[in-house]
């Protein structure tokens, strides 16, 4: 009923009108908020073979922008981005070469679209980047 909507957040009233135009009194107001979704996947295979070859999250709703910075296991930055899609190539943002097996890490500020504004959650977590299933990981 409400796809593809930015929000659904708000107050809302019913009446019913009939076929003369006569409008019954409001029967109640309703304050709904949004539920927002915003998930990251564990795991992505950056090897060009048409699936999962980027970093996204699935499918999500009721988002504004997020903040995501990836690190390795070093701690130094490997990507960063705004876009709330993300489409991280597995790829050194300094190095444009594509990063190693292993684990990486990531925080993500995402900004929500509630009743009262926009709220910020954060995600912490862990992604497997696997470009050769025979590569070592680091």
């Amino acid at each position: 009923m409400f796809e593809g909507v930015p929000s659904v957040a708000g107050c809302y009233s019913v009446t019913a009108v009939d076929s003369a135009g006569n409008e019954s009194p409001v029967v109640t107001n309703l304050c709904v908020d949004n539920c927002p979704v915003y998930e990251l996947p564990n795991v992505f295979t950056p090897n060009g073979d048409g699936q999962n070859d980027l970093f996204i999250p699935l499918p999500y709703r009721y988002v504004k922008d997020i903040e995501i910075k990836i690190y390795d296991r070093w701690g130094l930055l490997m990507f960063e981005t705004t876009d709330p899609d993300i489409l991280w190539d597995g790829k050194n943002k300094s190095t444009k070469r594509l990063c190693a097996n292993g684990t990486y890490f990531y925080v993500c500020l995402v900004n929500e679209i509630r009743f009262d504004g926009i709220k910020t959650r954060t995600l912490n977590g862990f992604i497997q980047l696997i470009k050769d299933k025979n590569a070592p990981s680091n």
